[in-house]
């Protein structure tokens, strides 16, 4: 009995000699002066990814110094700009373009009916001149005059391409464009005339036919 009694009085000291015999800090209180905390605190791994050496040259990143996508810097978000609008047209704008596409209908058009009038263009010049009074009747050029028809029609189609080009690029960049077809129609309306009035008084009969119905009757 005295035996057990001694076993336990020796494992009481044992205990008590790797104990602080000092109290204990509460929760919520500091702790006495000169109080160690007799249990050594776990070491903790630090975490995955900061221990690793960075490859040579390279600088370690962090989160901070990569945004996410679509935030500024700091992580704002970008604050969203006004949506995009079409642009408004002046009143000059609007006109200009009204009358570029009403000049391009008609030089599209004037095109189309010389192309397809070409292999008729004397018999109905003639027919259109005599109309109007005029001594068709003496007119010995219908050979050339037909020519001139059909030279008008190559005219017409040489100018319309470049000129078409420019107006649309010219639309597009927002430019004044009206001047180009009418500039285009010009000049063939002035080749046409050119054309047609050299057939005309390159026939002797025919001008002297026109001389003779132009004097005064006696």
């Amino acid at each position: 009995m005295s035996d057990d009694r001694d076993q336990q009085d020796g494992r009481d000291d044992r205990g008590s000699a790797g104990r602080d015999p000092r109290p204990r800090p509460r929760y919520g209180e500091y702790a006495p002066e000169g109080w160690v905390n007799p249990v050594p605190p776990a070491e903790t791994a630090p975490p995955a990814g900061q221990g690793e050496a960075s490859p040579v040259g390279q600088q370690p990143t962090s989160w901070s110094q990569h945004p996410q996508q679509g935030q500024g810097a700091g992580g704002a978000q970008p604050y969203p700009g006004p949506a995009a609008t079409a642009p408004v047209l002046s009143t000059g704008r609007r006109v200009d373009r009204v009358a570029t596409f009403v000049l391009l209908g008609l030089a599209g058009y004037n095109v189309i009916s010389n192309l397809l009038l070409v292999s008729g263009f004397s018999r109905t010049l003639l027919s259109a001149f005599s109309a109007q009074g005029y001594p068709v009747d003496d007119f010995t050029g219908q050979a050339a005059l037909q020519q001139a028809g059909g030279a008008i029609a190559i005219v017409s189609l040489v100018v319309f391409v470049p000129m078409l080009v420019l107006t649309v690029r010219r639309l597009r960049a927002g430019k004044i464009s009206f001047w180009v077809p009418l500039t285009a129609g010009a000049v063939v309306t002035i080749v046409q005339m050119v054309l047609v009035l050299s057939v005309f008084l390159g026939d002797a009969a025919f001008v002297q036919s026109l001389l003779d119905s132009a004097r005064p009757a006696s």
